[in-house]
């Protein structure tokens, strides 16, 4: 699905109640939604160092539609982001500037698999659902994630700011989460 950056807006800096810099991104039909299709999740997510944190990142295999989809985006945000330094900023920024900055969700791990690196929130509130076929309430999240077929619904709902680097907020909201059976290898 081509992205349609032409609908895409950049609203004003804020800040969070725990002093995160925000810049939300809109489109035309509101928040920016993004379902890549069936996806592997490529580590377990879990927080650095911290096992009993609620908001973890997940990281998705990054197929060539997430990539295109992705590119696209990182490169539409870089040129508004440097188009509007000075009202978000405070100081003007040429594009080449912007890029230096920028920090794309997509990454290249040391051991060369590409993947798209998502945030999510697994207990209390704003908590990404986890639906099972057939099921019309949401349980609990697998215990494996790498033993699944996951299909995202990502919101990208703005510009992170910290510091010197930008990048942007990537949220899994819901999965659609099937678990893959494992056949006892003793037939």
């Amino acid at each position: 699905m081509p992205l349609e950056v032409t609908s895409l807006s950049l609203g004003d800096l804020t800040v969070t109640g725990k002093g995160t810099k925000q810049i939300p991104l809109r489109c035309k039909d509101g928040l920016l939604k993004f379902m890549p299709g069936p996806s592997r999740v490529l580590w377990q997510p879990q927080a650095y160092n911290d096992p009993t944190a609620t908001r973890v990142p997940i990281c998705f295999e990054a197929t060539p539609e997430v990539e295109d989809y992705f590119n696209t985006l990182d490169e539409w945000a870089i040129k508004a982001l440097a188009a509007d330094s000075q009202r978000l900023f405070g100081n003007t920024a040429t594009v080449d500037q912007m890029r230096e900055k920028y920090t794309s969700a997509l990454k290249t791990s040391q051991k060369g698999y590409r993947h798209l690196k998502a945030k999510m929130n697994i207990a209390g509130r704003g908590s990404a659902r986890f639906w099972s076929l057939g099921l019309n309430t949401p349980g609990p999240p697998p215990a494996d994630w790498t033993n699944c077929v996951v299909e995202p619904i990502l919101e990208i709902r703005g510009v992170w700011f910290l510091g010197k680097e930008v990048g942007l907020l990537v949220e899994l909201t819901d999965a659609l989460v099937t678990e893959n059976s494992v056949a006892c290898p003793f037939g």
